[in-house]
């Protein structure tokens, strides 16, 4: 009766381990991109209301506020990733197509600028030429650190 039971056991935990196994999503690293370096990083005490000119920017808590530029290299992508907080990103050179989950693929050239919130992909579809972004980003100031999150490509 015992190796019964082990023989039920055993199977029982392999099909659980191939469930489990099976159902995990694989993140999407990027390639041919990276962040340049000093990154300038200022703290804005919170809570904060602020408007002007139809403008109004509010948080409720402390954020630290991050300016950089990020280069794509030529073919390179971001893979799939979302951010903590806002992301603000105009392009200063060459240009990117940014996808925003199952959505279509939108393209920004110089002088655009495109917000980045939620799941989302962006790539350099040019074999020659880099594309540089430059970048400011809103984010909890207790998620300075962890400023991008690495994400399975959607299932749409």
């Amino acid at each position: 009766m015992r190796s019964k039971k082990t023989a039920i056991s055993a199977a029982v935990f392999v099909a659980v381990g191939t469930l489990a196994t099976s159902s995990v999503a694989t993140a999407t690293p990027g390639s041919g991109s990276s962040p340049s370096t000093p990154l300038v990083i200022g703290t804005l005490d919170g809570p904060q209301k602020t408007k002007g000119d139809g403008i109004e920017f509010k948080t409720k808590k402390d954020v630290a506020v991050l300016d950089f530029e990020l280069t794509y290299l030529p073919l390179g992508y971001s893979g799939w990733h979302e951010h903590p907080g806002i992301v603000i990103a105009t392009v200063k050179s060459g240009q990117v197509e940014r996808q925003l989950g199952c959505g279509p693929a939108q393209t920004f050239t110089v002088g655009e600028t495109f917000t980045e919130v939620g799941p989302h992909f962006v790539s350099n579809a040019s074999t020659t030429t880099p594309a540089v972004l430059s970048i400011t980003q809103i984010v909890p100031a207790a998620d300075v650190n962890a400023r991008r999150i690495d994400l399975p490509a959607p299932t749409c």
